[in-house]
């Protein structure tokens, strides 16, 4: 009740003070059709994100009068009096492709960060994986967010051992068309699709600040490499697992030639956006369990408009 009362009193004070020139990125992963398929239990819903949401999202932004943008536009230069929304999916899951009517309906771009290793191995994700199975054995979301949680503590590799130990050894090949990725023949005509954009997610998902800048360079090159292989594209921007990153990692992230990075720092990129913010731009997170138009509303304001937050650990999969 108190978290309610309080983002009520940010969604009232939002409208003194908002909308100033600003890009605002927005994280996303699943979508799905309708609330039938997140009652399934395949795959971990995360935000709760069905297309009627996504939808609302869109409409919302377009009659506040900003304009969504492709990273194509945002490498060219964005007008320094401009509002923009940047809308981004984390991962590589097939069912992004049901977004793609709505994309092109509201003619509104978005961006699709790909873990090159799952899609080219046609494996699912470990998290998806712990709560589908503990999901079987009827324990509650709460419970499983920490279970996740003591699993990121882990290597990636220790990961995919203890998954196996646990569950079995097919334990990562999909159930359904919920918790695949993509294919790489599907991700190729995905790409194709007007609106749709791909950026870098890293090889296996690595939470990258857990590790040393060898293995870092490792997993980004190597998604790059991968997404060039499959899709003859060489993206110019890369999104840190879970949020995640350090020092090494943007360094890495220059060194590569990516001209934006994408965090879950929870801020909004003023305009014009400083050299040294490229690498580690705010992401806001939509929750489809709480009302959209609140959530919005507060992601609009200036009210907490401040400099930039130091290097910090993101909180999302």
């Amino acid at each position: 009740m108190l978290k309610k009362i309080k983002n009520r009193a940010r969604q009232g004070a939002s409208f003194i003070k908002r909308d100033e020139p600003a890009l605002l990125t927005f994280l996303f992963h699943s979508v799905f059709r309708n609330d039938d398929e997140i009652a399934l239990k395949h795959i971990d819903p995360q935000q709760f994100i069905t297309l009627a949401i996504y939808r609302e999202f869109l409409e919302y932004f377009l009659a506040a009068g900003y304009s969504f943008i492709s990273p194509d536009d945002l490498v060219q230069g964005l007008d320094p009096e401009g509002r923009y929304i940047l809308a981004t999916f984390d991962d590589g899951y097939f069912n992004n492709q049901h977004v793609v009517p709505l994309l092109q309906e509201y003619k509104c771009p978005a961006l699709f960060y790909i873990a090159s290793h799952n899609v080219q191995n046609n494996e699912c994700f470990w998290w998806d994986v712990v709560y589908r199975e503990l999901s079987k054995q009827g324990l509650e979301r709460k419970t499983i967010s920490a279970a996740q949680k003591e699993y990121k503590k882990l290597s990636h590799t220790e990961i995919l051992t203890r998954l196996k130990e646990q569950f079995g050894d097919t334990v990562l090949q999909p159930c359904s068309d919920i918790d695949r990725p993509f294919t790489p023949d599907e991700l190729r005509d995905f790409a194709a699709q007007e609106y749709v954009y791909i950026g870098n997610h890293t090889t296996h998902h690595y939470i990258l600040d857990n590790y040393a800048s060898d293995i870092q360079h490792e997993q980004i090159l190597g998604c790059q490499q991968a997404l060039q292989q499959m899709l003859a594209i060489t993206p110019k921007t890369v999104s840190y697992p879970n949020g995640n990153y350090n020092a090494d990692t943007l360094r890495i992230a220059a060194d590569l030639g990516f001209e934006y990075g994408i965090t879950v720092d929870k801020r909004k990129n003023y305009l014009p956006l400083r050299e040294e913010d490229k690498l580690s731009l705010g992401r806001f997170v939509i929750w489809g369990k709480m009302p959209l138009k609140m959530q919005c509303d507060i992601f609009r304001s200036d009210m907490r408009k401040s400099a930039r937050k130091k290097v910090s650990k993101g909180e999302m999969l």
